[in-house]
């Protein structure tokens, strides 16, 4: 009986690397505030653009969001929620980025 309990761990954690797998979409870990963000280059000094990260198990992924979003993980909330409510785009510029709310880029687990 005790066989059963022990191999359910494993279980969970192949059929999770199963599923990472089959969608295509690399998830990320953030211990504060995760978001999927599109960055500006074409302008000085950069803009960011946020969207919503999808909550998995432990992880976060940009699912459904477009391919050029990476996914950022933020020190601090940027007010993304608020500005969904005023359904307007929440764009930050790079000092805002990096400085004011401390989000970096997060790579993606490579399933």
């Amino acid at each position: 009986m005790q066989f059963l309990a022990m191999s359910r761990g494993p279980l969970v954690v192949f059929m999770y690397l199963i599923v990472a797998c089959v969608a295509r979409y690399p998830l990320f870990e953030c211990p504060t505030y995760a978001y999927c963000v599109a960055q500006d280059t074409t302008v000085s000094p950069m803009k960011f653009t946020f969207a919503s990260a999808t909550p998995e198990v432990d992880s976060f992924t940009c699912n459904g969001i477009a391919s050029n979003f990476m996914n950022a993980c933020c020190v601090h909330p940027t007010g993304l929620e608020e500005a969904k409510k005023h359904k307007r785009p929440l764009v930050l510029n790079s000092s805002e980025f990096y400085a004011t709310y401390k989000c970096r880029e997060v790579k993606g687990h490579p399933y």
